[in-house]
């Protein structure tokens, strides 16, 4: 039997806390509907669901697994640095993030609490939390093994010490945030015409298909890096958008 509300069960282990219910509801009924912009993600992460699940820093991401690495085509983030958020690979092994490892194959929340941290963190991801004082990170998301992609979750900056608390909520907040990831790219996609774009911008857009970095797209065609920027800021103003994820993500 369970003892007072607050106090302990007849094993003599604290009950664990619950998601509130009524916050996520609220926080349910403010999600953006219709056509998705990565704004708009980013407005309600910061917003309504912050105030049903606490975080200071947000990450997140729908990619593609080709070939044992994983290709990012939408990322979102909130708090990051934009250094950190410019350094992160658009494709990477899949075996290079332990934490991203072992949630491909559990396909379940996990906690990294950097006083404790599980077997499966990498010294990178470590390093990370240390360098960007991140604190413990939360993560979860949905995989659809019938394509092959996912969507990827961390939240930084959660509560240490209610770990089965943040997995309840993560198990409700991961397949809404999916649901918006996907009408993003679906909303990306829509809007792309390669028609708008020079033999030579297309060519360029190709080699970003590939995954190459700049600098290796400006070896190939034997230009200088920044002049590959300066044709990729061109191709995206004439597709109407503003990032590298967002042109994979309407292409793969």
């Amino acid at each position: 039997m369970r003892g007072a509300k607050g106090g302990k069960s007849g094993l003599g282990d604290a009950e664990p806390s619950r998601p509130d219910l009524n916050a996520w509801i609220e926080a349910l009924g403010a999600a953006p509907g219709g056509t998705v912009t990565e704004d708009q993600i980013l407005a309600w992460v910061e917003g309504p669901l912050r105030r049903f699940f606490p975080f200071q820093r947000f990450l997140g991401a729908y990619g593609r697994l080709v070939g044992g690495r994983i290709r990012m085509r939408n990322l979102v983030t909130s708090g990051y640095p934009h250094g950190f958020v410019a350094g992160l690979e658009e494709s990477f092994d899949l075996g290079a993030r332990g934490c991203f490892a072992w949630w491909v194959q559990n396909r379940a929340a996990f906690i990294l609490d950097p006083a404790d941290p599980p077997p499966f963190a990498t010294a990178r991801e470590l390093d990370e939390i240390k360098e960007l004082s991140l604190g413990v990170v939360a993560g979860h998301g949905v995989i659809d093994p019938f394509a092959n992609a996912g969507t990827y979750l961390s939240f930084a900056g959660v509560a240490a010490d209610q770990k089965q608390h943040l997995r309840m909520s993560l198990n409700l907040i991961a397949p809404v945030l999916h649901a918006l990831f996907l009408a993003t790219e679906q909303v990306a996609a829509q809007g792309i015409d390669l028609g708008k774009l020079t033999e030579r911008q297309r060519e360029l857009v190709d080699l970003a298909l590939m995954g190459l970095p700049d600098k290796t797209i400006a070896s190939r065609l034997g230009i200088s890096e920044h002049t590959v920027g300066n044709h990729f800021r061109v191709i995206y103003e004439r597709l109407g958008i503003s990032k590298r994820s967002q042109l994979i993500a309407a292409l793969k």
